[in-house]
């Protein structure tokens, strides 16, 4: 069965972080929906770039996805952290154990209040790392556990969109994508 992703956009948000998992999951074959926090589809990064989503995070609250990514970013990473339709699929996408990321600012200012980082290592942005519950991962670049991938920034999102592929479907998937992105 084709494995199926959430990208949620909010404004604010740090368009390398997002749109890397959305280039590497779709060279993969994976679906991926880019989904706008708010009422228009037309969201803009933290650095003035419009990006048009595929449909509104209202329209995914019934979906069920194999994968939930946050990009980071400031302010994007508060207005993710005040979507009621965003938060209720984080929470049941972990009580039902299906893996969820998060990059840069997201793992401190999103998951980390609504609890999805209990008992889970964790990395984030280095600016934000004192807000996680613990500090003893904060260097890695990429952290997997349980169901839960978090990553540093904007540097290191092309690992991070990797590490998600591989995840998904499989170390051999992982490197034909590196190799073909001259990565690996």
């Amino acid at each position: 069965m084709k494995k199926k992703v959430l990208v949620p956009l909010a404004e604010g948000f740090e368009m390398i972080e997002a749109l890397s998992v959305v280039d590497v999951l779709r060279r993969a074959g994976i679906e991926v929906d880019l989904a706008a926090v708010g009422d228009n589809v037309q969201v803009t990064s933290s650095h003035n770039v419009p990006v048009i989503a595929d449909k509104l995070i209202i329209a995914c609250a019934e979906e069920r996805y194999d994968l939930i990514v946050l990009p980071g970013g400031i302010p994007g990473a508060e207005n993710l952290k005040k979507s009621e339709t965003l938060a209720a699929l984080l929470k049941k996408q972990n009580s039902e154990n299906r893996l969820y990321g998060a990059i840069c600012a997201s793992p401190a200012v999103v998951l980390e209040p609504q609890g999805l980082l209990e008992g889970k290592k964790a990395t984030c942005h280095p600016l934000f790392i004192d807000k996680l519950p613990s500090q003893d991962h904060a260097e890695k670049n990429v952290i997997f556990d349980k169901n839960c991938v978090t990553s540093r920034g904007a540097g290191t999102s092309i690992e991070f969109s990797l590490e998600l592929l591989g995840i998904l479907l499989g170390d051999e998937k992982k490197q034909e994508v590196a190799t073909q992105m001259a990565i690996g």
